[in-house]
C-alpha cells in the first residue's frame, strides 16, 4: 500500500509528465504535409489576401506597387483541454499503474490534435468559406486568363456522365512558400496537475487530477494549391485535376507555376493511389470511350501518394 504524502505525489507527477511528454512528442502527425505552421502571439492572427502578389516585371520607369490588402481574414485562437482524474483510494491501493495507459493516451491525444483540426476543417472545405468569400472547394473561384482578365475556376470536380461518386481525394502543391492549409499555434499543449493534498479536488472529492490544455486553431490557406474530387481515381481524372491546377494564372496573367506534388487519399483509395503513382501500366480508357484496357502510365512518380486516416 502506498503512503500518500507530498514527496510521494511529486515523484508520481514526474512519472506522469514523462509518460505524457513521451507520447505527445512521438504521436505521428500529418498536418505539416499541407500546412503552414504560424506562431501566434495574440487572441487572433490577421492575414492579408493571399493571392495579390503578381509576377516580376521589367523595371521601366517607376516601380509598380501592388499593395497587399489588409483585413483579408482572421483566425481566432481557441482553447482545448483534456483532463483525467484518479481516486485517492486507487493510489492508496497501488492501482496507479493501470492508469498509466490513460496518461499515455492523453499525451497522444494532444499530439494528434493538430491533425484533427486541420483535416477536420479540410473535410468541411466544400461547405466552409475561405478568405475570398467562397467555399474553399468551389466551382466559381476567380482566377485570371493570359490577358489578366478575370475568369471562373473550379478546384473541385464531381462525377461526369455515367461515373459514380466515390471517396473524396485531393491534390496539393506544397512546394510554394504559402500552403493550402494553416495551423496557428498560440500555446503548446502541456500537462498540469492538481495533486497537492490540500487541493480542493483532493480534500472534497478525494480525486487527483491531471489535465492538458493548449491554444491553437486551423484555417484555410491558398485554395489555388488544393483540388478535391469525388470522381473515380484513375489516370484520366488525375490528369484532368493536374491540368486544371496548372492552368491557373496570377492577377497579371502570368502562370502561378502550380505543380501538384501530393496525392492525398482516404484509406479506401490507398491501392488506387499507390498503383497510379508507382505502376508502369494502368487502366486507360480505350478509343471507344467505354472499354478500359492496360496502357502506359504517364503519371508515375508525379506526386507522392499519402494515405490519411483522418479523411
Amino acid at each position: 500500500m502506498a503512503e500518500i504524502s507530498g514527496p510521494f505525489m511529486r515523484t508520481l507527477d514526474v512519472g506522469v509528465r514523462t509518460q505524457f511528454n513521451q507520447f505527445l512528442q512521438t504521436a505521428p502527425s500529418m498536418f505539416k504535409t499541407i500546412s503552414m505552421v504560424i506562431p501566434s502571439t495574440s487572441r487572433a492572427n490577421f492575414y492579408p489576401k493571399l493571392d495579390e502578389i503578381p509576377g516580376l516585371r521589367e523595371w521601366l520607369g517607376d516601380r509598380v506597387i501592388h499593395s497587399m490588402k489588409t483585413g483579408g481574414f482572421s483566425i481566432e485562437n481557441k482553447t482545448f483541454e483534456g483532463t483525467i482524474g484518479i481516486d485517492r483510494d486507487d493510489i492508496d491501493d497501488d492501482q496507479f499503474g493501470i492508469f498509466n495507459i490513460g496518461v499515455q493516451q492523453l499525451g497522444k491525444n494532444a499530439g494528434d490534435f493538430p491533425d484533427l483540426l486541420v483535416f477536420g476543417l479540410l473535410k468541411k472545405g466544400t461547405t466552409t468559406k475561405c478568405w475570398d468569400g467562397q467555399n474553399f472547394f468551389d466551382t466559381d473561384h476567380e482566377t485570371s486568363d493570359a490577358n489578366g482578365d478575370t475568369i471562373s475556376y473550379a478546384n473541385i470536380s464531381t462525377p461526369q456522365g455515367t461515373e459514380t461518386a466515390g471517396p473524396m481525394w485531393f491534390l496539393f502543391d506544397t512546394n510554394q512558400p504559402l500552403q493550402p492549409m494553416i495551423f496557428q499555434n498560440r500555446r503548446d499543449f502541456s500537462i498540469t496537475s492538481k495533486t497537492a493534498l490540500d487541493d480542493d479536488n483532493v480534500f472534497r472529492n478525494k480525486q487527483f487530477l491531471w489535465g492538458t490544455d493548449g491554444r491553437c486553431n486551423a484555417g484555410f490557406g491558398l485554395w489555388q494549391l488544393a483540388y478535391a474530387s469525388t470522381r473515380p481515381l484513375n489516370s484520366d481524372t488525375y490528369g484532368a485535376a493536374r491540368a486544371a491546377m496548372a492552368g491557373q494564372r496570377r492577377v497579371d496573367g502570368t502562370p502561378y507555376g502550380i505543380k501538384p506534388n501530393i496525392l492525398m487519399v482516404p484509406s479506401a483509395l490507398e491501392g488506387q493511389a499507390n498503383g497510379l503513382m508507382t505502376s508502369d501500366q494502368v487502366p486507360v480508357l480505350a478509343p471507344d470511350g467505354k472499354t478500359w484496357v492496360s496502357g502506359s502510365n504517364p503519371w508515375k512518380g508525379t506526386a507522392k501518394p499519402v494515405v490519411c486516416s483522418h479523411l
